[in-house]
């Protein structure tokens, strides 16, 4: 079996931080279906909003996988934020 490259990214050695290895798994499956947009890497990303929702991140990874768009708003509604992402909204859920 080959060896696995060192981590070098910090954001990553962070968010990775205190999982199980199959936890780790799961982390970095979800991070394949994350983009970067503004920041430096997926998982400076992932610590952010997961931070800002005042969740962990394993979490909030979980949550945004299973997010159902049916019923919600997409912001903007044609093409994309100045920082070159979508979001989608339900009513009653505040933007940040």
């Amino acid at each position: 079996m080959p060896e696995q490259e060192p981590i070098t990214d910090p954001f990553l050695i962070q968010l990775l931080e205190g999982y199980t290895s199959a936890e780790a798994a799961g982390i970095q499956q979800y991070m394949d279906q994350w983009d970067a947009a503004t920041y430096t890497s997926v998982a400076q990303s992932i610590l952010d909003h997961a931070a800002r929702k005042g969740i962990e991140p394993l979490k909030y990874l979980r949550k945004a996988h299973n997010f159902n768009k049916k019923g919600a708003i997409r912001v903007p509604k044609t093409g994309y934020r100045g920082d070159s992402s979508a979001v989608y909204r339900k009513s009653g859920e505040c933007g940040r």
